[in-house]
């Protein structure tokens, strides 16, 4: 993605070429950061209500290859960026900061790539997913080896970007570095068109949330009505309105049609057929926000379900992004080298984790899921909420692996005299390994966990939730820094915590100890939670029945508080 190639040296690129200070720059980045992860909120409910995947992704993608095309020009032309600056004017703080002109160059790049981010992230795995047909159990098992082959050539290009790029922008020039990432966007993006033809595409379908609140107030008007038979949801789906509009063909999928559940059955009160509701002849209803159909109080608690896991999937981002911060700032204090001459760039030991991810995701899908389906019998091996459940355990051991390297790299730095550990930085590869192998499971559990389990309709915007999450993270891993220097100041000083500006003062190994014990409570919450979850169209003990009768059936209304209808 366009705005991937950029932002992993953001704040290197605002402070060695911009000369802008440390703390601009990453409150510049903060920001990017921040608006890249919930744009696609807004891509999701443009692509899912008004243009369609494909549309949206081609604007997105347009408008991301021009916002490359910005950040180029702007890190090449010397009129649109600052003189360069020498390491000892930077330490003396003389450098020529950036004039308007540069400042806007740079800004409208930036904000053309947010743009390029709303209109990608959300659409490009759930319109590659609509070329699967999911009625078919090749198609379905094809469908979870994209969702793990996505991700590692996602995590492959991340990788590149970690090593190769960034080390030609460190070394040799910030416009080449800028300049490759932006030629190979525009390879993709047309052979991206190149498909157009043999594509199938899935239309929007108007808004996702005026159903749900529909389903909200429909609801909570009849809050006083009591539910027919509410212990038994085979005969209360029997008495419910029921109607679905003929869907046609959408491709190879349709909207696959969802029993009623008893769970969150106060919802169920929005299908109750009273006198004043009134049904058209083509069984549609004359006020939708009074009367709803089982289809749409299912797809809303579809959503209400998922909200808990989310949480923990956000907790998750929230220790992988400490580990990330802080094993950038392990790495400028351990030596760099490969060989007697060759020097890596800090940022670059954060690829181990981006390689390991592109690794194991196909691993699990070869060799432990397939192991999973033969020793279950299931055709999916292990679920989906197992596999994050795995992935949360996996990454509280990274933890305390990290905690012990960090030990052994401060005693070093300390006792070096200099606060420069002789250590290799390659001694914290381990900690990324695992902590990637943990992303394998989590991350992409999350993502097809989304994709699968959001309503059809809505499946734009499960992947738009996907990076909200990771926004959210972004945010809420400074909160945990803080909270955690507040709790730890020995003598009330500013920079006396266990997370201090100078990593040899602090006590980050403390502070991993710590994450590892968050990730451990998260893992306990993420299992009360998969307890009580329910997959999207299967039905709990208390609710067996069958599945929802076809449209062609016919019923006769009865009752002032509910009346069969089935079109």
């Amino acid at each position: 993605m366009a705005s991937s190639s950029f932002n992993i040296p953001l704040t290197s690129y605002l402070i060695s070429r911009y000369n802008m200070k440390a703390n601009a720059a990453t409150n510049v980045g903060n920001v990017y950061t921040g608006l890249l992860n919930f744009m696609p909120v807004v891509g999701a409910f443009v692509a899912d209500a008004f243009w369609g995947r494909f549309r949206t992704m081609l604007f997105g993608s347009v408008v991301g290859v021009i916002g490359m095309v910005v950040i180029t020009l702007s890190a090449t032309i010397r009129q649109l960026k600052p003189p360069s600056c020498s390491a000892a004017a930077r330490q003396a703080g003389t450098c020529v900061g950036p004039s308007a002109l540069h400042r806007a160059v740079l800004y409208v790049g930036m904000g053309l790539l947010v743009v390029s981010a709303g209109g990608t992230n959300p659409t490009a795995l759930p319109f590659g997913a609509d070329q699967f047909d999911e009625t078919s159990e090749r198609h379905r098992a094809g469908l979870t080896r994209y969702f793990n082959w996505y991700y590692a050539v996602s995590m492959t290009a991340t990788f590149l970007v970690l090593t190769v790029i960034v080390y030609l922008q460190d070394k040799v020039s910030w416009g080449l570095g800028f300049a490759i990432p932006t030629v190979l966007i525009l390879v993709a993006f047309a052979v991206f068109l190149a498909g157009t033809a043999v594509y199938v595409f899935v239309p929007p379908e108007g808004s996702i949330f005026s159903s749900v609140a529909r389903v909200v107030v429909a609801s909570c008007r009849k809050w006083r009505l009591q539910l027919p038979h509410p212990h038994d949801a085979r005969r209360q789906e029997e008495v419910l309105y029921s109607y679905s509009p003929d869907q046609g063909n959408d491709g190879p999928r349709r909207v696959c049609r969802l029993p009623l559940t008893l769970q969150l059955s106060f919802l169920n009160k929005a299908a109750i057929v009273t006198d004043a509701d009134e049904v058209r002849p083509d069984g549609s209803p004359a006020r939708p926000w009074s009367l709803c159909s089982v289809q749409q109080v299912e797809e809303v608690k579809c959503l209400v379900k998922i909200i808990p896991v989310w949480v923990s999937g956000v907790v998750w981002f929230v220790v992988m992004t400490e580990m990330s911060n802080y094993t950038y700032i392990q790495a400028l204090t351990m030596d760099l080298h490969i060989g007697s001459r060759f020097t890596i760039p800090p940022v670059s030991i954060l690829a181990v984790f981006y390689l390991s991810v592109a690794l194991c995701g196909p691993a699990f899908d070869l060799l432990i899921s397939g192991a999973a389906r033969y020793l279950t019998k299931a055709g999916g091996g292990a679920t989906l909420l197992q596999r994050q459940g795995a992935g949360l355990v996996v990454g509280s051991l990274a933890f305390v692996g990290a905690a012990a390297v960090e030990r052994r790299r401060r005693g070093s730095a300390l006792g070096h005299g200099d606060g420069v550990s002789p250590l290799s930085a390659f001694l914290l590869a381990p900690q990324l390994a695992v902590m990637g192998a943990s992303g394998a499971l989590t991350m992409i559990g999350q993502m097809e966990f989304y994709n699968t389990q959001f309503p059809d309709q809505m499946r734009t915007l499960a992947n738009a939730a996907f990076y909200c999450a990771q926004g959210a993270s972004s945010y809420l891993a400074t909160l945990v820094v803080n909270i955690v220097n507040a709790r730890t100041r020995r003598r009330g000083g500013p920079d006396d915590g266990w997370v201090s500006d100078d990593i040899n003062a602090g006590r980050i190994d403390y502070f991993y100890y710590a994450m590892a014990v968050l990730g451990a409570v998260n893992f306990v919450y993420f299992l009360v939670c998969s307890h009580f979850y329910r997959y999207k169209g299967e039905q709990g003990p208390e609710s067996a029945g069958p599945e929802l009768p076809s449209d062609n059936d016919s019923a006769r209304t009865s009752g002032t508080e509910a009346a069969l209808l089935k079109t």
